[in-house]
């Protein structure tokens, strides 16, 4: 089997140059920094953590004012080759998009930045390691600390985040037969089984180079039934009652370290999301008559033994790049010396 590179399909993520490479680096001090919120107490990093896939292990996050935000906090890694970013706005394609909107959003306030954008700027030129970074970055710029070049740094950086040494992606593409237990591959038949049928929706993301490619995410916007709260989904973009419920087809890669689950975090564990499916998208799910209609017929429920359960998770595990989770390009740059 062929070994396929994945590359981004986003262009915000920039070229190779010395310039690029300053710009992420930037990107990773201006991530991790509390100093760009309203303020100065939360970083974009308070609510997408490396060692959690770039979650942040909350039902839903909390802005800067400490009202909570209404859905989960998504994990960052390979976000650069999504076509679609978020829970339910098509809209927002761009990690450039997604950045500004949490920078500025009002309602409710994320980092909190509307209203306040003198003053984080001039907190950073008060620093004197961040105007080298910026000019670094940006050499044709008189004045780079500015906010458009905030927004292309940070969404450098997140266009970086790179996750695919797991186990299944060593197995599958590299053709290593020691890289996934007995059972992972046994969960790995039942997931594309079509009895349980879960590759239809998790597809991946780049087809790799093979004939009928798994693919993580289709990212199409499906009803699962899940969720206990009113949010009602791609609805509240379109205004139209058939897209009721219907949220975003996350992918999967490092799926094991990005609980809770479901737009609005609602189940807890892997063997609570794998149930849920098991009941037909009833179990730990609200029971409005909308919701349940709207369920895809995909979501109809399937028997497992306790062994099958077991192994099915054990291939959602098999799904973790570990070394990305600890990766130095991609940790805290003030956590250790420069």
């Amino acid at each position: 089997m062929h070994s396929q590179r994945h590359t981004p399909a986003s262009h915000d993520v920039p070229g190779s140059d010395d310039a690029t490479h300053a710009m992420i680096d930037l990107g990773r001090w201006l991530f991790y920094d509390p100093r760009l919120s309203a303020n100065e107490h939360i970083a974009c990093a308070s609510c997408h953590r490396q060692e959690l896939g770039f979650s942040d292990g909350h039902a839903t996050p909390v802005g800067v004012t400490g009202m909570p935000l209404p859905r989960n906090a998504p994990g960052l890694f390979n976000s650069a080759e999504l076509p679609a970013l978020t829970w339910a706005d098509p809209a927002r394609t761009r990690l450039a998009q997604q950045v500004a909107h949490a920078l500025f959003a009002t309602q409710p306030p994320e980092m909190g930045a509307a209203g306040n954008e003198r003053a984080i700027l001039e907190r950073l030129r008060a620093d004197p390691a961040y105007p080298p970074r910026f000019a670094a970055a940006f050499p044709a710029d008189a004045d780079p600390v500015a906010w458009p070049r905030v927004i292309e740094a940070l969404a450098a950086f997140a266009g970086s985040l790179s996750a695919r040494d797991t186990p299944y992606d060593r197995a599958v593409y590299q053709g290593d037969d020691d890289a996934m237990t007995p059972e992972a591959r046994r969960g790995m038949a039942l997931f594309f089984s079509p009895g349980l049928a879960c590759g239809r929706c998790h597809v991946d993301i780049v087809p790799p180079d093979r004939a009928t490619p798994p693919r993580w995410s289709d990212l199409a916007y499906l009803a699962t039934g899940a969720g206990r709260s009113a949010d009602r989904g791609l609805a509240q973009i379109t205004g139209d009652p058939s897209d009721a419920y219907r949220f975003r087809v996350p992918p999967l890669r490092n799926v094991a370290v990005t609980a809770p689950y479901m737009h609005d975090g609602s189940l807890p564990t892997l063997d609570a999301v794998v149930r849920f499916y098991e009941s037909g998208g009833r179990a730990g799910a609200g029971a409005e008559p909308e919701r349940l209609a709207a369920r895809h017929p995909l979501v109809a429920g399937f028997v497992l033994s306790d062994d099958e359960r077991r192994d099915l998770i054990a291939f959602l595990h098999a799904l973790t790049d570990e070394r990305a989770l600890r990766a130095p390009e991609f940790a805290d740059p003030f956590a250790a010396p420069e």
